[in-house]
């Protein structure tokens, strides 16, 4: 099966939803695609507010031995975030990445899960939020690194 569609089993519990649809062109490699919806919320901590972000996620996934698989993900999106610091909302695209290792096990024939723990941070926001300093640039990666608690469950057709 070259296709398959996965979801998300720990986004929920931040409010992210994405569903992923993915081709497998060759043995070891996989490219992925679809939309997501982002709507965390902080309270404590950088990026103080609420993301109501429109999202399309593009990944690579390379399994480099037997099931065991490293990717990368790419979230472009359109963010209307609300700031709790001035009340004021912030529009505007923005760019994150992901970065996991995991193992994928099959079951049920066509169903599977993927244990994905991975780190992801900003790349880009066209706004600049308050409390958040894109200058110097290393430093605003830095202090956007989140760890990301991934497990999938993933259908093949």
């Amino acid at each position: 099966n070259r296709w398959s569609v996965e979801t998300s089993l720990t986004f929920p519990m931040v409010r992210i939803y994405m569903l992923k649809f993915s081709y497998r062109h060759s043995d070891r490699a996989e490219l992925g695609f679809g939309p997501a919806f982002q709507n965390w919320k902080n309270t404590d901590e950088s990026f103080i507010g609420q993301a109501n972000a429109y999202t399309l996620v593009l990944s690579y996934r390379y399994y480099f031995w037997k099931n065991f698989n490293a990717e990368i993900e790419f979230w472009p999106a359109w963010n209307h975030f609300n700031s709790f610091v001035d009340g004021k909302t912030y529009k505007g695209p923005e760019l994150w990445v992901e970065y996991k290792v995991g193992y994928k096990w099959d079951f049920a024939r066509r169903f599977y899960l993927n244990i994905q723990p991975g780190i992801g941070h900003a790349l880009y926001l066209q706004q600049d939020w308050p409390g958040v300093d894109k200058e110097p640039y290393g430093k605003f990666v830095r202090e956007s690194v989140i760890f990301v608690p991934q497990i999938l469950m993933g259908f093949n057709f």
